[in-house]
């Protein structure tokens, strides 16, 4: 080897000599420290634009700079302009809630940040001779990568020894598996189904055929968000209708409204445009979600998308793999029965003697080591390893034929299945996993068993189930959430441990093994645990479940679930899986743990539920806005409300309930559309609010009210109609909700009596000289204090009679149909 200096050189002569000098390392020494050094300081590593959190700096701007809190800076600089101080309370609010935002974000950016190095995929590689655990980022070109099962690969590469098979359906959308032998290549993003091998990168980085995939935004879905897409319909119509909204009225006052002065158009028009902007939604919205992140996070649950939160507010079923859920993970050998053995190797020999050969890692191996022990390798012919698709494993020994072992149905022929399977299902029936062991004096044709294969025993292994399982199924049967178990195993054994779990109807079980689509899609509804199942069955399953309109949780951590992993509503993944499944998954469980579930599902519902309540005061206030601008458009009169006198609303209403209301627990089941949920509770606030301000316009002349009383009683009813809003979004009431409601409407009646001058109003019990103006303002005079009190004592009733005209409609049209009916 050349010794290169590489710290002389230039990272262009470094990259040039790599890509010239690059040899072929041999397969038991790998690459020597200083290629990797090379390698590293020319650029050569699979450091890729991750795309994952975002930075302090993306944090912080984003929070910042947005459509609505630039259009508040420049209302505020507006208002500075003319001299209206005192309404830019209002930036106060806004800065308060941009602060909290970004605070909590950072917060759980950092958190997550050291769960996703905890869950980073890694790569086993060969340096100098020995094997090596790294992180992807830092492999390098040419690298010797050790694959085996479960393992995504991270970088292109060749093949130089050993043979496995891998899924490319992350790239491809094809499910089959495909069998990758010397010299074949192996593209970055897909994964090992079976079987181990050496490779050797030749692709990193930008370079590889996932990042060019990703260039070309081929395969990647976001998760479908119903809250996400109502707030930017929200967003995108507000900012559509409020520049144009806010010009036209702030062109009608200054040309024709008489005697307004320009200082009062633009508070008029200020209090119109931010009335209509509902700029701390969106934000509450992240914010609460940032909560919900950070507090799974404390949990052991890594979110790798965030909007999969509402998701799992949603879910109404939830299927399970047996393995690692219902079950511990931990396995053990029960019994082992023997038959006739023409093999000359007995079972206790023949066992660790197949386990040498097809090196597998996995739950049963290990449990079989445990009984059986280890030996040394012996020389073979062929090789058929281990996958979720065959269920069976096989060796062709040079000395004693052919041996299989797997699933009784899958590793025998009919009738050979026939001698035993009386003993098989006797123990299927009893929860126990039963593992046929074969024998053949014939030949592995390809990946097919000799034609003669024979059983020469069944080994018994049983599952532990976990202790917390049974707790975790009744939450969800509690919480109406069905539960479905998909299984490669036995249906039998699976519904037996189902029962022990408490999963409900657990004897609606069916085999999947050799059924049709057709057949699979027909009973996803009709059964509730289901045995032997492919991979590409399950994804099945799962579409199934969702054409049906369930909503679809997977939970999962092998490569057999990635398919439907990928396919579901949210997906789940055990940290303690492959790393594949982790790589797919939205969730990962960091613990492993089953029984962390509940507080999953818990999160999501909660941070949906209060979204969903704390939406319905931002959109009042945003409704009634729009409303009483076109209504202010159309009379040719002054907006009645400005920045300051809206404050009431913005901090009392919407503010510091909302902040509450967001983090306050919620473990109701999510159900209709976020919008329409959203729209059908603000839609009769903002009518009551309107149709007050048009009964005070209707009464201005016959009462005399002069602008001063217009405005105090239009901002007083608006403000008590919105805290009538706020006491319905409160209800049912709890200690909590209770203070906080008198706490809100006991400031709210403080200021009204207290503080007049700084909100314009009318006092009600003395006159007093306005701090501004220095003119007397007179207090309200007594007719229009009794219509004040009128329309507040109407605002209740009169928002449950609005709530419930499209009721009377629907029996209205009910009571028509059934009169013409009987004519």
């Amino acid at each position: 080897m050349e010794d290169i200096k590489p710290r002389k050189k230039s990272k262009k002569e470094l990259s040039h000599t790599v890509e010239v000098e690059r040899p072929n390392p041999e397969i038991q020494q790998g690459l020597t420290y200083q290629q990797v050094e090379e390698r590293l300081i020319a650029g050569l590593s699979n450091k890729i634009s991750s795309g994952s959190t975002k930075t302090i700096t993306s944090i912080v701007l984003s929070n910042i700079m947005t459509f609505f809190n630039l259009l508040n800076i420049g209302i505020a600089t507006w208002l500075i302009t003319v001299g209206a101080f005192k309404d830019l309370f209002f930036i106060v609010i806004v800065s308060m809630n941009v602060g909290i935002g970004i605070f909590q974000e950072i917060k759980a950016k950092k958190t997550i940040d050291k769960l996703s190095l905890l869950s980073a995929p890694t790569g086993l590689v060969i340096r100098d001779g020995e094997e090596q655990e790294i992180m992807i980022s830092d492999l390098v070109i040419d690298d010797l990568m050790k694959l085996t099962t479960g393992k995504q690969i991270s970088a292109d590469a060749v093949v130089r020894d050993g043979q496995i098979e891998v899924n490319e359906s992350l790239l491809t959308g094809e499910s089959d598996p495909i069998v990758k032998k010397v010299g074949d290549e192996l593209y970055s993003g897909s994964f090992v189904v079976s079987g181990h091998c050496i490779a050797q990168i030749n692709k990193i980085g930008k370079d590889s055929y996932i990042e060019n995939l990703a260039k070309q935004a081929k395969k990647y879905r976001k998760p479908k968000s119903d809250l996400l897409k109502s707030l930017r319909n929200i967003i995108t119509t507000v900012g559509f209708l409020i520049v144009p909204i806010g010009a036209t009225l702030f062109y009608m006052q200054m040309n024709n409204v008489a005697g307004i002065t320009y200082p009062e158009a633009v508070r008029g028009v200020s209090g119109a445009v931010i009335g209509m902007i509902p700029s701390g939604l969106f934000l509450l919205t992240s914010v609460t979600l940032a909560v919900g992140v950070l507090r799974l996070a404390q949990n052991n649950t890594l979110v790798q998308e965030l909007y999969c939160i509402e998701m799992l507010a949603r879910v109404d079923t939830l299927c399970l793999d047996k393995t690692g859920t219902i079950t511990d993970g931990t396995m053990q050998v029960k019994n082992v029965i023997e038959y006739v053995n023409p093999s000359g190797l007995p079972i206790k020999k023949a066992i660790p003697t197949i386990m040498a050969s097809l090196e597998e890692k996995n739950l049963t191996s290990e449990a079989l080591e445990q009984k059986f022990g280890t030996t040394k390798r012996i020389k073979t012919k062929s090789v058929i390893q281990f996958s979720s698709a065959r269920k069976l494993s096989a060796v062709e020994f040079d000395k004693y034929g052919t041996f299989a072992m797997g699933a009784p149905e899958f590793v025998l022929k009919k009738d050979a299945y026939a001698e035993v399977s009386e003993d098989v299902e006797k123990y299927a029936k009893d929860g126990y996993r039963v593992l046929a062991i074969a024998h053949s004096t014939g030949s592995i044709d390809g990946d097919k068993l000799p034609q003669d294969i024979k059983a020469i025993g069944l080994i018994v292994i049983e599952d532990t189930i976990r202790p917390d399982a049974i707790l975790t199924i009744e939450y969800f049967k509690t919480h109406n959430v069905d539960v479905k178990v998909i299984s490669g195993d036995n249906p039998m054994t699976v519904a037996h441990i189902s029962k022990r779990a408490g999963i409900a109807d657990a004897d609606k079980y069916i085999s999947l093994e050799g059924v049709s689509d057709k057949d699979v899609i027909r009973f996803a509804d009709k059964y509730t645990v289901f045995g032997r199942v492919s991979p590409t069955q399950k994804k099945l399953l799962i579409e199934s479940l969702k054409r049906s309109g369930r909503t679809v949780a997977m939970t999962g951590d092998g490569v057999n679930d990635i398919l439907a992993l990928k396919e579901a509503d949210t997906s789940i993944a055990m940290a303690s899986g492959s790393e594949a499944a982790r790589n797919v998954s939205h969730l990962v469980l960091m613990d492993s743990n089953f029984s962390s579930m509940p507080k999953v599902v818990n999160e999501g519902r909660r941070v949906i539920n209060n979204v969903q309540r704390v939406a319905i005061l931002f959109l009042t206030k945003t409704i009634f806005s729009f409303m009483l601008s076109i209504v202010a458009i159309l009379s040719k009169g002054i907006y009645p409300i400005t920045p300051s006198q809206l404050s009431m609303i913005d901090f009392l209403v919407i503010g510091l309930p909302s902040f509450i209301l967001a983090l306050e627990p919620n473990t109701n089941q999510v159900r209709g559309r976020f919008l329409l949920n959203v729209l059908k509770r603000a839609l009769p606030g903002a009518i009551v609010v309107v149709m007050n301000v048009l009964i005070i316009f209707a009464l201005t002349p016959i009462l005399n009210i002069d602008k001063t009383q217009s405005s105090t009683l239009i901002v007083i009813t608006a403000t008590f109609t919105s805290m009538m809003v706020l006491l319905r979004v409160l209800r049912p009431m709890n200690t909590v909700r209770r203070i906080l409601f008198l706490v809100m409407f006991s400031s709210f009646i403080g200021l009204v009596i207290f503080m007049p001058d700084f909100f314009e109003f009318n006092s009600f019990w003395r006159d007093y000289h306005s701090s501004s103006t220095g003119e007397l303002v007179p207090r309200l005079p007594v007719d229009q204090l009794l219509l004040l009190i009128v329309l507040i004592q109407a605002a209740f009733p009169a928002m449950g009679i609005v709530s419930n005209i499209p009721n009377y409609i629907s029996k209205g049209i009910r009571y028509v149909l059934m009169k013409l009916s009987n004519i």
